[in-house]
Parts: structure tokens; C-alpha cells; sequence
């Protein structure tokens, strides 16, 4: 029967045939459709000709594509809302199931996405004081793994290979993010006393050797004086001064 409408239209209406041409450009595929069933798919790149009665054509780009994830509220691993957007980069791989297992295989993408990235920041800190523990701000190969792993099992049914998942925007929200800076100007304050104590530690280990080296005796009483003053500037920063005074020897 649709053979035979082909052949009738074409009989009747000659230059019709003329709408038949168009061309696949690269790094495109067609498929091809023709009274809503699938004919084929065309791979290779140039001038085609196909009747058009019946005839529907479908685009699909296979060169890599670029989508940009909105920015969005999420809970991590911690508790403390953040926000995070994300830039997906994907190619289609099937080009017969993204044009026809699902509506729009790029509001598919964005629908599936939006869910991953939500999910996955959700077991991960936003950042971690331990350096071997995987978060959020590093932006980690295990974090990043995460992220392509789920999203591609979410998107397989459209044809779609997942290439990267790179995070463009992470902040905390705004109604914690005063206090996050006190929290990590807490932190750092903390760990710069650490260095400086760890620092003049270090500086009064080798003061005291260098006068024994030097034949320079001191009594176990001096040594406390002069370990406790030098601790007392150095970790002061050079503003204070000695609590005590090394005691001078006394006279013969």
C-alpha cells in the first residue's frame, strides 16, 4: 500500500521528486523514518536522495557537545547546603536511540544530570582536613569518577557516552557562608600556630645544641630560662618580651 501511494504520488507530481535531496554534513548522522517506521540510519557525510513521501528526517550531531548545569542548592556529605553548577561534556554514540527511545535526548541529559550531580555531591564533603579523604572543593579523580559513572548508567538509554563531569560553580549557600569563613579563618589561624610552635620548637633544639657545640656549659636551671624565652618571642612573633632573664654565673 505505501509502495503503491509512492508510486501514484510520483506519477502525478513529477518535481516533488526534486524535495527528495538533502545532505548529511559531518560529524552528523540521519535517521531515516518513513510512515513512522525506521528505515536506516545514514553514516557517511554528503548529498542523499531518499522519495520524500513518508519521508522523516532526524538530526543527530555525533561530534562532542557541551552542556552547562544550572546552579542549584545541594546538601553534601557534611550537612551544610552548597551551591554547585557543573559543565557536562557528551558525545551520542547511538544516534537510532536518541532520536527515537527519547523525546529530546538533550532534555533527557539535562533532567538526568541535575539528579546525579545532586545525588553524588550529596556523599562527599565540601572540603576535608584530611588530604587522602576525597571532597568536593578538590575536585579529586574519585569525585570526578563519581559523577561520570552515575550519569552514564542514567543516560545509557539515549545513546549518549559521558565523556567529563567538571564542576564550574561551588560555594557554600549564602546563609551559612559567614560562618563557614569564620569557621575556616579558625582553621587556618590554628594550623599557622601549629607551624609557628613546631618552628620555634625546632629553632630552640638547635640554639641549645650550637652552645653545647660551642663549649658553652649552661645549668639545667639557665637552659629552662633560655628555652622558655625563646619560645616566649618566637612564637610571639617578636612582640613580647622574655619573662625572665637568663641569670649570669656567679663570680669567683
Amino acid at each position: 500500500m505505501e509502495i503503491a501511494l509512492v508510486v501514484v504520488v510520483s506519477i502525478i507530481f513529477p518535481p516533488i521528486l526534486l524535495f527528495g535531496f538533502f545532505v548529511v554534513n559531518p560529524r552528523e548522522e540521519m535517521v531515516v523514518l518513513r510512515f513512522g517506521k525506521y528505515i536506516g540510519t545514514l553514516r557517511t557525510e554528503g548529498i542523499r536522495w531518499i522519495h520524500p513521501v513518508g519521508r522523516s528526517l532526524r538530526r543527530i550531531p555525533t561530534r562532542d557537545l557541551t552542556m552547562h548545569m544550572e546552579t542549584s542548592t545541594v546538601v553534601e556529605k557534611s550537612g551544610s547546603p552548597i551551591n554547585i553548577s557543573a559543565v557536562v561534556v557528551y558525545r551520542v554514540q547511538d544516534t537510532r536511540k536518541a532520536a527515537l527511545d527519547v523525546e529530546n535526548f538533550h532534555t533527557f541529559l539535562s533532567d538526568q544530570a541535575g539528579a546525579v550531580i545532586k545525588r553524588v555531591s550529596s556523599r562527599f564533603p565540601y572540603e576535608s582536613p584530611d588530604k587522602s579523604e576525597p571532597c568536593l572543593k578538590s575536585e579529586c579523580n574519585e569525585v570526578t569518577k563519581a559523577y561520570i559513572a552515575e550519569l552514564q548508567q542514567a543516560v545509557d538509554a539515549a545513546g549518549i557516552r559521558v565523556i567529563n563531569v567538571t564542576l564550574n560553580d561551588l560555594t557554600y549557600a549564602p546563609e551559612i557562608a559567614q560562618a563557614m569563613l569564620m569557621r575556616q579563618q579558625a582553621l587556618a589561624l590554628i594550623d599557622a600556630r601549629k607551624t609557628i610552635v613546631e618552628g620555634a620548637v625546632a629553632i630552640v633544639h638547635d640554639a641549645v645544641e650550637r652552645l653545647r657545640a660551642a663549649g658553652l656549659e649552661v645549668s639545667p636551671a639557665q637552659k629552662e630560662v633560655l628555652i622558655s624565652n625563646l619560645l616566649v618571642v618566637l612564637c610571639s612573633g617578636g612582640h613580647a618580651q622574655p619573662v625572665l632573664q637568663v641569670q649570669a654565673s656567679q663570680k669567683t
